[in-house]
């Protein structure tokens, strides 16, 4: 059997050493020796084995001691222990299983006797570390799927804000004017969709997070885009009587390699950041230009970031102050920036915070705002 196990043999009897050394050498193992319990407890503090052979009859500290304390110890409870005893004594026995030893090894010791058990116990082990990585796998599934649900949850909130808002206003109202209506009812149809093609896609946040993502971008203009979420979360911005400045290089298409709707959400998910944490009557700055072959969208508004999420501002769960922040928002605009082959930075001070991403554009030439 071939393992990646660590056995300790802990006896103060180097001929015992000698023939549990001997009868363990067909398996497959790192093997460790130790003459004392003290020795044991100190080699285990350096690197801590799967199994040990453990001798009960020792001068100083007996093997019953020497597993009492690994056992009450959280770092070495779970280490594997057999006993090796020359005593045939039942309550004995029972003691060293209530400290948490899996088995006995009686003496004079018998190789085969050794070999079956330790194999036998070896692939225990094995099975049972199998079993746990795949619960972490499963525990790390569940988490991400519950991660992803909030991050769709929260991504669909700017086109369901459209969509509420102008539907609100066409009840309210029955003196619409009819070019003024169908620009409404085109606003909630592109919200609708947009919420289509987040729920169709929910799970490619998952897929972006473990990398298999299949990205298929195409030169866009992003201005549209922009202008689009700006649109949907018009009514957040006018509750609080935010002005959204558009500063653009030039009067055309504004345009970088990416996917339209992945670009909406993680533009939605930073200007509504934005807007949440601008104070009332506060102004908010959006830059556009191209800058050593990439496209460079800058949002910037007052209000510093709390000092104590700047170093983890894009980590997830990262939040502060914030009533129903759960930290997804701008991790995911961090994730679908990456996944654009793209970046995203922050830099705050104590009047504004500035986020910055860059996209990859074709055939586009440096030019900046002055």
């Amino acid at each position: 059997m071939t393992t990646n196990a660590h056995i300790l043999i802990v006896d103060d009897n180097p001929e015992n050493v000698r023939i549990l050394g001997a009868a363990i050498k067909s398996i497959d193992c790192n093997l460790s020796v130790a003459l004392s319990g003290e020795a044991a407890l100190d080699m285990i503090e350096e690197e801590m084995p799967s199994l040990i052979l453990l001798d009960v009859m020792m001068p100083n500290l007996s093997g019953f001691e020497v597993c009492e304390r690994l056992k009450n110890n959280p770092k070495t409870k779970d280490i594997e222990i057999i006993f090796i005893t020359a005593a045939v004594n039942l309550e004995e026995e029972l003691r060293g299983l209530g400290l948490g030893a899996i088995d006995y090894i009686h003496k004079p010791i018998s190789v085969p006797i050794v070999q079956a058990k330790v194999q036998f116990h070896l692939e225990l082990i094995i099975s049972k570390q199998e079993l746990q990585l795949k619960n972490e796998a499963l525990a790390e599934v569940n988490r991400l799927r519950d991660d992803i649900e909030r991050i769709t949850q929260h991504d669909l909130k700017s086109p369901l804000t459209a969509i509420m808002c102008y539907s609100e206003m066409m009840m309210e109202d029955d003196d619409i004017p009819e070019e003024k209506k169908q620009r409404f009812l085109k606003s909630i149809y592109d919200a609708g969709n947009t919420i289509l093609f987040m729920v169709n896609n929910s799970l490619d946040l998952y897929k972006m997070e473990v990398g298999t993502y299949e990205y298929t971008p195409k030169l866009i203009p992003l201005n549209d885009v922009i202008k689009n979420v700006i649109k949907d979360l018009h009514v957040l911005a006018t509750s609080k009587q935010l002005k959204i400045d558009i500063e653009q290089f030039e009067n055309k298409d504004f345009e970088t390699f990416a996917e339209k709707h992945l670009s909406y959400s993680l533009f939605a998910n930073l200007l509504r950041n934005a807007i949440e944490a601008s104070p009332n009557n506060g102004v908010i700055t959006i830059k556009m230009f191209y800058e050593n072959k990439q496209s460079v969208i800058s949002i910037t508004n007052s209000g510093a970031v709390p000092e104590v999420i700047r170093a983890t501002f894009f980590d997830k769960y990262a939040t502060s102050g914030k009533k129903n922040g759960n930290g997804l928002g701008t991790y995911s605009a961090k994730l679908m920036a990456e996944t654009q082959l793209g970046t995203i930075g922050m830099r705050t001070n104590d009047n504004e915070t500035c986020i910055t991403v860059r996209l990859p554009c074709q055939n586009c030439v440096d030019f900046q705002i002055i």
